[in-house]
C-alpha cells in the first residue's frame, strides 16, 4: 500500500469526522412542531457536532454536545398561544385565526429577536450552519447571514407552496394535491379545480401577506445597511427538509435540495416507557386505546357536553384508555382511564397492546400511527387535519368523526368498527411496511443531508436556477405571451400583405375591364 494512498485515507477519515457548530432555531409555540427537529439535533450531537438549540421547549434530559437556549414567554404572550389552541380545538376556520397567528408569529417573533438571550447569542456565538424550524418565520434566515454560514429549513408538516417556491420546486397542481387536501388522485375536474383554488388561497396568504409580514420583521432586526436582503437570503437556502414521505402524501416531483424525511420523530427502536405507563399498558389484557389531540388543540378545551360523552363511552369499554389531558383533574374519569399532561406518543403507539388511536389527525400523529401499524379514529379540527383524515380514510385504515357529530352512539360505533374489524389493522400493517421500506431511515437521511451541506460549504451546486425567477418567468408566462404576440403580429402582417395583394389584383382587374 503506497504512502500516498495511506495519507489520502487518513485525511478522508479525519475530514468525515470533523465536527461543526450548528445553531437550531425553532421558537415555535407548538411543542409537536419542535419535537422532530429536536430528534435531528440530538442525532447530530451524538455524532459529535456541537448543537445550540433556541426553543420554548428545552429537552427534559441533558445530552452531550447539546445546549438549549430557552425562550421565555410572558403571561400576555402566552395568552395568545392559549387562544390559538382553543380556536383549533373548537375547529374554527383558519382565516378567523389569522389575527392571533399574526401576533404569535410576528409580534412575539420580533420580541424574541430583541431579547437579551438572542442578543447575547448574536454577539458571542459562532456557527458553521443554521437550521431553522419553519412556520411562516423566514425572518430567522437573517441568522445565517449574521454568522456567515449556510442555512437549512425544516418543516414538520406536509409540503407547502412557500417552501416549494423557496427552492424552485414545481408545485404541479395538476397532479399533486395541496397539503391541506391530502387527496391521492387529481384525475377528476372537480378535484383539480378545488386543488387550484387551494393553491391560489395559499399563494395569497403565504406568498403575499405572511411573506411580507416576515419581511418587515427581518428588515427591522437585520437592517439592509448591514445584512443581505430578505429575498436574497430566501434564495440562499441550501436545503429544505420536510417531515413527510411519498407513502403518506403521495408521489410528487422533487428537486435534489428538497428532501423528504417523513417520520423523523419515529424512533427505529422505541424508548422505554415511564413505569406508570408501562405497567398500565402491560396489564391491559384486552388492549388499550390512546386518546390525544396533540400539543396545540388541547383536550381540556373540548366542549363539556362532548367530554361527558367521550368519558361515558370510555367507561363502558373493556379496553384501557390513555388520555392526554392538560390538567391534574378530570371530573368523572372512569377507572380504566389514565390521564397525563404530556405523553411519549410514538413510544406508546409502538406498544403491542395499543389497538386504536383517537386523534385530531395532526400530520405527525398520522405518521407515527402508520409507522407503528395502529388504526385511527380521526376527529379533525382544522388546518391540514381534515385533509389528513380524509386521506387515511381513503387508504382504508381509519374512521372519521367530526366534533359536532360526536354522540354516544357515533363514538361507540366507531370504536366497535375499528376494534372488531380486522381489515383496519391489516391495511395499516401493510402501510407500515411501505413507510419503513427505505434506503435509510428518516434520522439517518436527515443527518446525511445536513452533513452533506456542511461538507460542501452550503452545497451551492444544488441550487436550481429556476428558483431565482419570478412567478411569470417560472411559469413561462412571459415567453408564452411573447409567442402569442409574435403569432398575432405575423397574422396581422400576413393579413395586411394578403389584403394589399388582393387590392392590387382587384385594381388591376378593374383597369383591364375599363380598357376592354
Amino acid at each position: 500500500m503506497s504512502a500516498k494512498f495511506i495519507a489520502i485515507f487518513i485525511l478522508t477519515v479525519f475530514a468525515s469526522c470533523e465536527c461543526s457548530k450548528i445553531l437550531f432555531m425553532h421558537p415555535s409555540f407548538s411543542k409537536s412542531h419542535v419535537k422532530p427537529l429536536q430528534v435531528l439535533a440530538v442525532e447530530l450531537a451524538n455524532k459529535g457536532h456541537e448543537i445550540t438549540f433556541v426553543t420554548m421547549y428545552p429537552l427534559d434530559k441533558p445530552v452531550k454536545n447539546y445546549r438549549d437556549i430557552k425562550i421565555e414567554v410572558n403571561e400576555e404572550d402566552s395568552k395568545v398561544y392559549t387562544d390559538i389552541g382553543k380556536a383549533m380545538t373548537a375547529g374554527e376556520n383558519i382565516f378567523k385565526m389569522i389575527p392571533a397567528l399574526d401576533k404569535a408569529i410576528f409580534e412575539n417573533g420580533n420580541k424574541i429577536l430583541q431579547s437579551a438571550a438572542i442578543k447575547n447569542l448574536m454577539n458571542n456565538g459562532q456557527f458553521d450552519l443554521v437550521v431553522t424550524g419553519y412556520f411562516m418565520n423566514e425572518y430567522l434566515l437573517g441568522f445565517a447571514d449574521h454568522f456567515k454560514c449556510p442555512s437549512i429549513i425544516f418543516f414538520s408538516g406536509p409540503h407547502v407552496s412557500s417552501l416549494n417556491a423557496m427552492v424552485g420546486n414545481p408545485l404541479s397542481p395538476e397532479g399533486t394535491a395541496h397539503g391541506l387536501l391530502q387527496a391521492t388522485y387529481m384525475n377528476g375536474f372537480t378535484q383539480r379545480l378545488k386543488n387550484i383554488l387551494f393553491f391560489g388561497v395559499d399563494f395569497i396568504m403565504f406568498r403575499t401577506f405572511f411573506y411580507y409580514r416576515a419581511k418587515s420583521v427581518y428588515n427591522y432586526n437585520f437592517p439592509p445597511d448591514r445584512y443581505r436582503s430578505y429575498d436574497e437570503m430566501i434564495r440562499n437556502v441550501s436545503l429544505v427538509l420536510v417531515n413527510t414521505h411519498f407513502t403518506s402524501s403521495g408521489p410528487r416531483p422533487l428537486l435534489p435540495n428538497l428532501v423528504e424525511v417523513g417520520g423523523l420523530q419515529v424512533k427505529p427502536n422505541p424508548a422505554p416507557l415511564p413505569e406508570d405507563l408501562k405497567t398500565f399498558l402491560d396489564d391491559a389484557k384486552d388492549g388499550a386505546i390512546l386518546f390525544s389531540f396533540g400539543s396545540n388543540a388541547k383536550s381540556i378545551y373540548i366542549p363539556e357536553d362532548k367530554q361527558k360523552i367521550i368519558l361515558k363511552v370510555f367507561s363502558k369499554l373493556k379496553q384501557r384508555v390513555i388520555m392526554k389531558w392538560e390538567s391534574d383533574v378530570l371530573p368523572g374519569k372512569p377507572k380504566n382511564v389514565l390521564i397525563s399532561k404530556w405523553l411519549p406518543q410514538d413510544d406508546i403507539l409502538a406498544h403491542p397492546n395499543i389497538k386504536a388511536f383517537i386523534s385530531h389527525c395532526g400530520y405527525g400523529g398520522v405518521i407515527e400511527a402508520k409507522s407503528n401499524g395502529v388504526p385511527i379514529i380521526g376527529i379533525p379540527l382544522g388546518a391540514d387535519q381534515k385533509g389528513n383524515a380524509d386521506k387515511i380514510v381513503e387508504e382504508g385504515w381509519a374512521v372519521r368523526l367530526d366534533m359536532t357529530d360526536i354522540t354516544e352512539e357515533s363514538l361507540t360505533n366507531a370504536l366497535k368498527e375499528i376494534l372488531s374489524n380486522p381489515k383496519y389493522r391489516d391495511i395499516v400493517g401493510k402501510q407500515a411496511i411501505l413507510a419503513k421500506d427505505r434506503p435509510m431511515n428518516a434520522q439517518d437521511t436527515a443527518v446525511y443531508w445536513v452533513e452533506y451541506v456542511l461538507r460542501h460549504n452550503g452545497a451551492p451546486h444544488l441550487h436550481y436556477p429556476g428558483a431565482d425567477l419570478n412567478f411569470f418567468q417560472a411559469n413561462s408566462i412571459d415567453v408564452i405571451l411573447f409567442i402569442f404576440a409574435v403569432i398575432y403580429a405575423a397574422f396581422k402582417v400576413i393579413k395586411l400583405i394578403c389584403g394589399f395583394i388582393f387590392c392590387r389584383s382587384k385594381k388591376g382587374s378593374n383597369e383591364k375591364l375599363k380598357r376592354n
